[in-house]
């Protein structure tokens, strides 16, 4: 029975330091009292983990302000942003996003360019050359990388970073993240956008204390969902979970361009690319409604956030919501909650940045600590 306590007190340790380093990692500069309120795990608890992450330089200590009350300034915890830095590429179609994001979550620096779709060969090499120009420039950050991240519109198994399908840049089982990884020695992880920019909300945006919610990308380039359940990215068993565009609403519909017939994007793709003012008859609005409608009766979630270049736009929002809050099977309705992004295109690097740590750098730095 004693090795079974010992394995189990190992256990508990390693979830509750991911769970203090959650907190710190979406709120920041937190007191030891903060993160214990916030985590419902002891002091003494709290203490003990933070005292470990600060001798391994993970987190640092600084003085806050002065109480109103003229008491002693509490000691803050922060990630040490300097600790590692991640080498982000987000992929679409009208552009490429790039850059390197510290620890912290902050943007070093960021740039964008126009991406070239000509042919699948191009875009590749386009992202290539990203990729090298963006690690050229990693030593002036100061920064040790963790690795690579790249998210695209499509298909992608986030096991093998292997892009399955991606319509929109015409990829197909291409091994993005080996080709990458032989190129620059650097562990590379690959992921459909819209689960980044999902993860991006978690991390610093409306969805920091939400468990369950889903991010609805509403934009040129089609529609789609991010799945955060119990706190976690849900990808599904074929890594194709959030294929909102391409629910089939109507068997007997038009054809899409996935093959099928009826898919909901059908009621009103392509004709996104015009200028709109979405009033309450224009059939994107509709379409966004159905979709969210669908996986709200599905899966109850605590908060709904609209993103991408269209769903973000406050107009569109306010005429989705008014459609949700008519038709939604929940109740009560006045408790369900749709809201527009605030972190805009910078939440999709900010959450790739964020997966690229979960994935390479966390697991690297507690690799000799139980």
């Amino acid at each position: 029975m004693k090795p079974k306590r010992t394995a189990d007190s190992a256990l508990a340790k390693k979830l509750n330091r991911a769970v203090v380093i959650d907190c710190i990692e979406k709120y920041g500069a937190l007191s030891r009292a903060d993160i214990a309120r916030l985590t419902m795990l002891s002091p003494s608890t709290v203490s003990s983990i933070v005292a470990e992450l600060v001798d391994l330089g993970i987190v640092l200590e600084s003085k806050g302000t002065a109480a109103s009350s003229g008491g002693r300034r509490p000691i803050l915890l922060d990630l040490n942003a300097s600790a590692s830095c991640a080498a982000v590429v987000d992929v679409q179609v009208s552009r490429v996003l790039y850059g390197v994001v510290d620890l912290a979550g902050k943007p070093i620096w960021t740039a964008k360019e126009e991406v070239d779709l000509s042919s699948p060969e191009a875009t590749f090499h386009q992202v290539f050359q990203i990729v090298a120009k963006t690690l050229a420039r990693l030593p002036r950050t100061g920064a040790p990388a963790a690795g690579i991240g790249v998210s695209i519109p499509g298909i992608v198994d986030t096991n093998t970073g292997t892009v399955i399908k991606s319509t929109r840049l015409k990829w197909k089982e291409l091994p993005l993240a080996n080709r990458l990884e032989q190129e620059f020695s650097l562990p590379v992880y690959v992921d459909r956008d819209v689960r980044a920019a999902a993860w991006g909300e978690r991390l610093y945006g409306l969805a920091r204390s939400a468990d369950d919610f889903v991010y609805g990308m509403v934009g040129k380039g089609g529609l789609g969902a991010g799945l955060i359940l119990g706190g976690r990215s849900y990808v599904g068993a074929r890594m194709q979970a959030g294929e909102l565009g391409h629910m089939t609403v109507d068997i007997h519909g038009k054809e899409c361009s996935c093959g099928n017939t009826g898919c909901l994007v059908t009621l009103t793709y392509p004709a996104i690319d015009e200028v709109r003012r979405y009033n309450e008859k224009d059939p994107i609005i509709d379409c966004a409604a159905i979709g969210i409608l669908n996986l709200m009766n599905l899966l109850d979630p605590e908060l709904v956030v609209l993103g991408g270049d269209i769903g973000q736009e406050p107009a569109f929002v306010e005429q989705v919501e008014k459609e949700v809050q008519e038709r939604t099977f929940l109740t009560p309705r006045k408790n369900v909650r749709l809201v527009a992004s605030q972190l805009g295109e910078i939440g999709i690097v900010l959450g790739l940045a964020g997966l690229v740590f979960d994935k390479f750098y966390w697991k690297r730095a507690f690799g000799n600590v139980g």
